[in-house]
């Protein structure tokens, strides 16, 4: 990977993102440590707080449309994989916004992919100090919706069947409200992704690889599309994945029996999934997928749509990334 040290502009602004229920609610705590720093170092700073699921896009946009729209920003998100994510949706002139990350999630795959601890006070040294600076892939899928084409970016990757599965019915499941609450939310996916793991369902598909090679998939189990190596808190799904490419890493699980799929994922923990028969590996910049019947995708954990087909794309090295 390309990973250079770089100061930003002298008149970059300084604007934190805060999720302050990530970590099961241990967010707003975090960021009290970190406001401490900023105030010792006299660190001219603005902060901004989400209050509810999916605000963070709407707060990111305001900030750079209405509030400073011109300029160089450093937008620093304190949060998880999620509020990345849809921190990313808000971005509308990536080259005027370096983008930087203090980890503060449940799985925090973004932080295993780069190599970030878990100390915010560490992440935040390194993102006030100028860090180090990837221009990083940036991956978006489309769907049709209601007659027009939506769409959605993501960093880590995108994908359907039993990853997907799992995020949704985390979502969906009133469970996870309170295991949050008691800090415990870790549980939750590890519950549902015990039993997606023993019923999930087999999907018919069509993958399409750069317009030209054709996957016809008759008992697929999951296929995600990786600009990076892990997903789903420490599952390293595509071992080659680099994020800076301009290629998407494809992992497709097809024709395994039932009863073997749970014995694959644990050797994903390791990314020695691919020693199994009906585990494949595929790299392109373009996929296709059309499915039999609608179903799940996620974005680096988030759960947009249920469709019968997408479009995966990839742009090379389209963000400014400091860690």
């Amino acid at each position: 990977m390309n990973v250079q040290t770089q100061s930003g502009p002298k008149d970059e602004k300084r604007i934190f993102v805060v999720n302050p229920a990530s970590h099961s609610g241990k967010g707003k705590q975090l960021w009290d440590r970190v406001e401490e720093i900023l105030k010792a170092q006299k660190t001219a700073y603005e902060a901004f707080f989400s209050t509810k699921s999916g605000e963070i896009a709407q707060i990111v946009r305001h900030i750079l449309t209405v509030l400073y729209p011109e300029g160089p920003v450093m937008l620093v998100i304190l949060g998880g994989d999620g509020t990345v994510n849809e921190a990313l949706q808000g971005i509308v002139d990536f080259e005027r916004v370096r983008f930087g990350y203090i980890p503060t999630g449940s799985g925090n795959d973004l932080a295993r992919n780069l190599g970030i601890g878990k100390d915010p006070v560490q992440a935040l040294d390194r993102v006030l100090s100028g860090g180090r600076e990837m221009r990083m892939d940036l991956g978006r899928v489309r769907w049709r919706q209601d007659g027009g084409i939506e769409e959605r970016r993501f960093l880590i990757g995108c994908g359907m069947g039993f990853d997907a599965a799992v995020c949704q019915e985390v979502q969906a499941s009133s469970l996870k409200g309170l295991l949050n609450r008691l800090h415990l939310g870790r549980l939750t996916y590890l519950g549902i992704g015990l039993k997606q793991m023993f019923t999930i369902g087999y999907i018919r598909a069509q993958i399409r690889l750069d317009g030209e090679k054709f996957l016809d998939l008759k008992k697929m189990l999951f296929a995600v599309s990786m600009s990076h190596r892990y997903e789903g808190g420490g599952f390293c799904f595509c071992p080659q994945a680099d994020p800076q490419d301009g290629l998407l890493d494809i992992c497709v699980v097809d024709g395994v029996p039932r009863w073997e799929f749970p014995i694959i994922i644990p050797f994903a923990l390791k990314g020695r999934h691919g020693i199994f028969s009906g585990v494949a590996h595929y790299r392109a910049r373009r996929v296709e997928i059309r499915t039999l019947e609608p179903v799940w995708i996620q974005t680096d954990g988030e759960v947009p749509v249920k469709t019968d087909r997408i479009e995966i794309g990839i742009e090379k090295q389209k963000l400014h990334f400091i860690y």
